[in-house]
């Protein structure tokens, strides 16, 4: 605060307060000393810590007494927002086009694309041992780290190659040649636009420098400006941002690098710790009272760093007056799972017992790819509501963004809509339909279709239908939601877009018709994990339209399709300047980059693992990234690749532990393949000796969470083994809950324990078991199904139940001496009471009913020469005497038709409408015919009858003559009528319940009863 004018160079550990002593410089030079505040400016290393050093500014200022005044710029700004300014300035003086930014995930595009094309001539440039990989996906991203590296140490394409000749490096001598290439694209786009070629971040800095080196009266107004420069995390920066800020620092009135070389974390994007350490400055103070550490976790971590290399005055950190005390746990565990539990527990722990508030506790992680999925499913179950970082993945492939693109993109290029297209769009947030429900529409579609003939697959009727939603209106209403909505979204998007809307209106209009705008928002206002994911997806949208109106201004005619294809391509994901949903009161979860520059009460680093923290594998090596580094810093060849990687990831969890402010929780997995990391080791202070007794591994223990509690006492009063008074007292404990009404605790909602609602047949003793053909046939396959079809299980008003009692109709009235023109009229005035549907369906079904009774009357033709009909619809009543043990049956039914043959012998044909007959050799063992031959033996229609065989009618396939299609049984004789008594006497024992079998057979993907079946998954979760 007393340093005046010059440079000045602040060290400190984490905690000695570099941020807040900025923030209190720039806010006194301004208040006490009149400076202007266009005349300071405060770099830090991201926005993050731009908007927590702006508002600490800001409370500074308006907490004073000093009037307040205003200014034409930011008065704190990241360096990148700084280059950028630096050319805006420049432009607006100049009049020239306004600098292009270029986000990452642009220039991912670009230089995929530019490889593709390499490769499709040949890839001649690249060495032969790097050509195959040059559309691998992480070639791209190597590519781009280094001549990112390049560029941040003044190291341009041309002096590139010039290094790839002098060290024998082929490949950056290909990458040079690569860079060259870009640079001339990127300068093509930016004539074609009439605008300036966009810039990626570290061409931004080299630009700014640039122009301070071609234009010295820009230079010199800058220099004017800024009088006074404070640089915050000065360890973040890389070489070429440097040089930028000396440009300007130089000259200042004061000019202040803050920062702590033992938490550079960041050389992966081309930060270098030795630029703040070797940093030429008049003065250097170290700030050495750490204001954040309890005790506990300081000596933690400054037992990490005493491991870095090196040394620095910074690491000696001395405990402020009236210092709280704290603690530092280090577990391990034999599972991830365990491991995440005990950390949700002990969040849930501080939180209720002593206070603290989840927005003061987080979770720092090596990687949330890694870490997040299992940590996530344990805090949302414990009750612990987190705050995730956004999204790592492309804004095009977010749940809530793909979708509205694919929308835009089928729209402006209808075909772009595909089976699986129309796939992803049914069951995403725009259609709502789950796998059962387009399940469904599948089949309703696929049973259109077939009935009248076609041979279509479901996906391409699907696609059909999402462009002529007609063919949905002979679905039944619940099948066609889905459809209907997403069919309307596409002519919506499809008319604005023939209207000549940009992306943006035609997104802005697809958004308000999907009605998923006050959805989400309901659930956000309920909370929970619903609101949360409704946070996630309201975020993800407004960055979307936020990259539509960026799309739109920077590419005026530009029409959807290619915004939609711009975004799609991008394989990374993008930073973006839209707002986001407030997340205050939640446990923050973040990796530890993140973390950097943030403080809370309680930390929890879980995941400490080796080959995972410290993660030691080679970054860059296909292409040489950090030897290029090396050579352009002036390290010597011969170096270790190893201990930079180790010292960087020791760096990463310092900055992590260091994060906490009173409670520190470190843990690991001890397994077959996971081992804990040495770092646990260091935290702790344990000598790793091979005689120092090996850190056990936790017991997992009970979390503090109803639910669990509710679980551990049942499981107690349910063991046998347990003391009968540690039982008593977990029954008292239950009774107590359950008289509080928390869910699990009252036995009666205990899953399994319910008695059975009755043990009693269903026929009474003593009286007779009533059977029919039909019956039995469903029994002797499965005697589960008949019980469940018996009592509701089968639904009588499907459309294939309704034609199939109108056919069996029509064809008795054609037995009963009907012509053809008068069963046309009564098919046409029966046909006005059946709801099929579309009027177009409708009418193919009448169509289809008039061939079956067509068929059947050719069929009546050509048969009477051996047949002569004696009986339409003909009931049958036969009782049979019980076997020993057994009960008396009562065999009934009813028989469409019932014929003679030439010897007079009964014969029964049973029409059907189903329109695959069964072989022949079924035919011969058809239970439902042998029963109504046996019935004919038992003399069901006359005393002493003998059986003439029975058939099978199937009038909906028709044969080569026109007639339907038969399956003959030949008749019984005296011992199969025995074999089939026996079969009925069977069945009957098994409707007799309480018990029902259930038997796999060749129906079971047909079988309503499957979903409370146990020999099938869909069921066997309900009865087991």
């Amino acid at each position: 605060m007393a340093h005046e004018s010059g440079s000045l160079r602040v060290l400190g550990g984490p905690g000695t307060g570099k941020s807040t002593l900025l923030a209190e410089a720039a806010a006194e030079r301004i208040e006490r000393s009149g400076v202007s505040p266009e005349n300071v400016l405060v770099l830090v290393a991201g926005r993050t810590a731009a908007a927590s050093m702006r508002a600490e500014i800001t409370r500074l200022l308006t907490g004073g007494s000093g009037s307040l005044r205003t200014a034409p710029e930011p008065l704190v700004r990241t360096v990148h927002s700084y280059a950028f300014a630096v050319l805006r300035r420049r432009a607006v003086r100049d009049e020239l086009p306004q600098p292009q930014l270029r986000t990452a995930a642009d220039q991912d595009t670009w230089v995929r694309e530019l490889l593709r094309g390499d490769v499709d001539d040949g890839a001649t440039e690249w060495p032969a041992a790097l050509r195959p990989a040059l559309t691998v996906p992480g070639f791209a991203g190597e590519l781009r780290d280094l001549l990112a590296r390049a560029i941040e140490r003044g190291c341009d394409p041309e002096e590139l190659i010039a290094l790839g000749q002098r060290y024998d490096r082929p490949e950056w001598v290909a990458a040079g040649t690569f860079g060259i290439q870009y640079q001339e694209v990127t300068r093509l786009h930016g004539a074609v636009g009439a605008h300036t070629p966009a810039l990626d971040a570290a061409e931004l800095v080299g630009a700014a420098r640039r122009a301070f080196a071609d234009d010295p009266d820009l230079l010199h107004a800058e220099q004017d400006r800024v009088r006074y420069l404070l640089v915050d995390d000065a360890q973040h920066l890389d070489p070429q941002q440097y040089w930028l800020l000396r440009e300007i620092g130089g000259a200042a009135a004061e000019f202040v690098l803050a920062g702590d070389p033992d938490q550079a974390v960041f050389s992966f994007r081309g930060a270098d710790p030795r630029v703040l350490a070797d940093a030429e400055a008049e003065r250097t103070e170290v700030l050495t009272v750490d204001h954040r550490m309890c005790k506990e976790v300081r000596e933690a971590v400054q037992r990490l760093a005493a491991r870095l290399p090196g040394s620095g005055p910074q690491r000696e950190l001395v405990e402020p007056e009236g210092g709280g005390a704290g603690a530092v746990q280090v577990r391990l565990h034999a599972t991830e799972a365990q491991e995440a539990a005990w950390v949700a527990d002990q969040l849930r722990r501080a939180h209720l017992v002593d206070g603290t508030a989840w927005s003061d506790m987080a979770v720092v992680v090596r990687s949330t790819g890694l870490s997040l999925p299992v940590l996530r499913r344990a805090l949302l179950a414990a009750g612990v509501p987190i705050a995730l970082p956004a999204d790592d993945l492309p804004l095009a492939e977010r749940p809530a963004v793909r979708p509205l693109l694919t929308v835009l993109e089928c729209a402006a290029r209808p075909e772009a809509l595909d089976p699986d297209t129309a796939d992803r769009l049914l069951t995403s947030a725009l259609g709502g339909a789950d796998s059962l429900a387009l399940r469904r529409l599948r089949r309703g579609l696929r049973r259109l279709e077939t009935s009248a003939g076609g041979t279509r697959s479901s996906g391409e009727l699907l696609v059909e239908a999402l462009r002529d939603d007609d063919r949905l209106a002979a679905l039944d209403e619940s099948a066609t939601g889905p459809p209907s909505r997403v069919a309307r979204l596409l002519r919506i998007a499809a008319d604005s877009v023939r209207a000549g809307g940009s992306a943006e209106q035609v997104l802005w209009e697809v958004w308000q018709a999907s009605g998923l705008q006050q959805r989400w928002l309901e659930r956000s206002e309920r909370g929970g994990t619903a609101g949360a994911q409704a946070d996630r997806d309201l975020d993800a949208v407004v960055a979307l339209f936020d990259a539509a109106a960026q799309y739109v201004d920077r590419n005026p005619g530009a029409d959807a399709a290619g915004f939609a294809e711009r975004l799609i391509k991008q394989q990374i994901g993008g930073s973006s300047l839209a707002p986001t949903a407030p997340r205050d009161e939640a446990v923050a979860v973040l990796t530890a980059h993140r973390a950097a520059g943030r403080e809370w009460e309680l930390v929890a680093v879980p995941g400490v693992q080796e080959g995972v923290w410290p993660d030691l594998r080679l970054r860059g090596s296909l292409l040489g990234v950090e030897r290029l580094v090396d050579v352009l810093s002036g390290v010597d060849g011969d170096a270790s690749a190893t201990a930079p990687l180790l010292a960087e990831e020791r760096r990463l969890l310092l900055v992590a532990a260091s994060r906490a402010r009173r409670c520190l929780l470190v843990s690991a997995v001890r397994g077959e393949d996971e081992q804990p990391s040495r770092f646990l080791d260091e935290l702790e202070g344990v000598v790793s000796d091979p005689d120092v007794a090996e850190r056990p591994v936790s017991r997992p223990e009970r979390g503090l969470a109803l639910a669990d509690l509710v679980g551990e006492l049942r499981r107690v009063v349910c063991d046998a083994e347990e003391p009968a008074e540690r039982r008593e007292r977990a029954a008292q404990q239950l009774a107590r809950l359950a008289e509080a009404k928390v869910p699990g605790a009252h036995p009666d909602t205990w899953y399994g324990l319910a008695e059975t609602s009755s043990a009693a047949p269903l026929f009474a003793e003593g009286e007779p078991v009533r059977v029919s053909p039909s019956t039995v046939e469903v029994l002797a396959k499965c005697p589960l199904r008949w019980m469940v079809e018996r009592h509701g299980g089968q639904d009588e008003a499907e459309l294939a139940s309704v034609t199939g009692t109108l056919v069996h109709a029509l064809v008795q009235s054609a037995a009963e001496g009907k012509d053809a023109e008068q069963l046309r009229r009564d098919l046409d005035e029966a046909w006005k009471s059946v709801d099929a549907g579309a009027p177009w369906f409708s009418r193919r079904e009448r169509d289809r009913v008039q061939q079956m009774l067509d068929a059947f009357l050719e069929w009546m033709v050509q048969s009477r020469d051996e047949l002569t009909q004696t009986g339409v619809e003909r009931d049958l009543d036969v009782t049979v005497p019980g076997r020993e043990g057994g009960p008396w049956l009562r065999l009934r039914g009813r028989v469409d038709r019932l014929e003679a043959d030439q010897q007079g012998r009964a014969v029964v044909v049973d029409v059907k409408t189903g329109k695959a007959p069964v072989s022949k050799d079924d035919a011969e063992q058809h239970p439902q015919l042998a029963v109504y031959q046996l019935a004919a033996a038992l003399g069901a229609f006359q005393p002493d009858d003998e059986p003439g065989g029975a058939r099978l009618l199937y009038v909906a396939k028709a044969d080569r003559t026109g007639a339907a299609t038969e399956r003959a049984q030949r008749p019984l004789d005296a011992d199969r009528v025995e074999v089939w008594l026996d079969v009925v006497h069977e069945a009957a024992a098994a409707s007799l319940g309480p018990a029902y079998l259930a038997t796999e057979n060749a129906d079971c993907p047909r079988c309503p009863a499957r979903t409370c079946c146990p020999v099938h998954p869909a069921g066997r979760q309900v009865v087991e």
